[in-house]
């Protein structure tokens, strides 16, 4: 049995802590830790009952002694983080000194565009300080990547002499603020930019680009220039995913990967106006030439970019909304084609796994998308709390058996339905 430092106090935490309770051979300690305290004292009131002694602790990762001396005071044998991803590292760091395993949800800090070179996630850099102590961390052991390229790895062995492609899609649910039918409204009012380009461009930052796998080659292009369509008819667009990095990482056999989730193009584009243009050009208005207008000289196509509004200011780009619930199911679809592993044919087989959000927000307060995190993480501490993941250093899922974990988050209610589908 082991003492658990669980970080973090949220609707995982109450899952867990339930879970954990329920099964007493896993553990004979908790400790609850986050910045605000009465919520963890809430949850231990809810375990109260349960036989496992639950203790709290209010924790700022920020302060890196006060935090210290709480990890001292409990000794933990593992250090479970259900704080942002953006906290990973101070959590490691805990666990490091404290010489506990350490498992966390999410990746952070992965590259935009992987490379030969970088790390998977920031989570690696620190490998060489859980092998120097002997222990455990996997890191991404939520949904994604951890439960998602299971079952590719299991799909690999069971179903598959070789894989040539795989397209995963992610569709979250119905959501007023995703969904944009029909083609964008065009705005053709009449800017400054029109007319006459600004003559100090100012710099954004580096534009943003998307990658993909083809032939064993990472493949950067804009967002939004690969569409698609999810097997409910929803219009998913290519995105960069931790999934596909894993993949890359850790499944390097895997030639050909994409990764597609809901999205939407601008709702409004602009257009600039010709007939206006032809008729400022037909007047003389675009002139670059100044002409003496009272005791000023001025170009008149200076005056028109000065007194029309600013593109840039103005309604033409899509404007932020606010996120609403997810509605409908959400799905997670994965795609392989290869060759049979039976008779060496060409096959697709579709790996679906779908969620209720109504379902999942009326049982667990989250989304589907979440509950299957959620899910995904249970399993993996449990098979951390009996000793089914141990390696030291830091690792993905993908690191350990794929039919452990598999069977693992199944029977936490992931349920993935199998089929022979046509290439996505």
């Amino acid at each position: 049995m082991k003492r658990v430092l669980i970080l973090g106090c949220n609707e995982i935490t109450k899952r867990l802590l339930t879970d954990l309770c329920r099964h007493r051979s896993f553990v004979s300690d908790i400790c609850l830790a986050s910045r605000q305290k009465q919520d963890c004292d809430e949850l231990k009131n809810l375990a109260a009952s349960m036989g496992v002694r639950v203790v709290t602790s209010g924790i700022d990762m920020t302060n890196v002694e006060g935090a210290m001396m709480m990890v001292k005071i409990f000794a933990p044998d593992m250090v479970i983080n259900l704080l942002p991803p953006e906290l990973a590292i101070e959590a490691m760091n805990l666990a490091v000194k404290a010489k506990a395993d350490y498992i966390d949800a999410a990746l952070f800090g992965v590259p935009d565009i992987p490379s030969s070179t970088s790390l998977l996630s920031k989570q690696f850099k620190m490998f060489a300080e859980f092998q120097y102590i002997g222990k455990t961390a996997v890191c991404g052991a939520g949904f994604v990547p951890g439960a998602v390229n299971t079952i590719i790895r299991r799909a690999a062995a069971s179903d598959f002499k070789k894989i040539d492609s795989i397209d995963i899609v992610s569709v979250s649910g119905e959501k007023a603020s995703s969904q944009s039918g029909g083609k964008a409204e065009v705005d053709d009012t009449l800017y400054s930019e029109d007319v006459k380009a600004p003559e100090v461009q100012v710099y954004t930052g580096p534009v943003k680009k998307v990658f993909y796998i083809e032939n064993g080659k990472v493949i950067e292009t804009a967002p939004m220039s690969i569409e698609g369509s999810s097997a409910s008819g929803s219009k998913v667009y290519l995105e960069s995913s931790p999934i596909i990095t894993d993949l890359l990482k850790e499944i390097p056999d895997v030639n050909n990967a994409r990764y597609f989730k809901l999205g939407r193009k601008p709702s409004i584009e602009h257009e600039p106006p010709k007939a206006k243009l032809d008729l400022l050009e037909e007047l003389g208005l675009l002139s670059s030439k100044p002409v003496k207008v009272g005791d000023v000289e001025v170009a008149p196509v200076d005056l028109l970019a000065a007194i029309l509004p600013k593109m840039t200011a103005n309604a033409s780009a899509v404007p932020d909304t606010v996120e609403v619930k997810a509605k409908g199911i959400a799905s997670y679809e994965i795609y392989i084609t290869g060759k049979a592993k039976r008779d060496d044919k060409d096959i697709t087989r579709s790996y679906i796994v779908k969620g209720d959000n109504a379902q999942a927000y009326e049982k667990f307060g989250v989304n589907a998308f979440d509950q299957m995190k959620g899910s995904a993480l249970i399993a993996g501490v449990k098979l951390m709390c009996r000793d089914k993941w141990k390696k030291p250093g830091v690792f993905t899922p993908a690191a350990f058996d794929y039919d452990i974990y598999y069977n693992a988050f199944t029977m936490e209610g992931i349920n993935i339905t199998e089929g022979v589908g046509k290439p996505f």
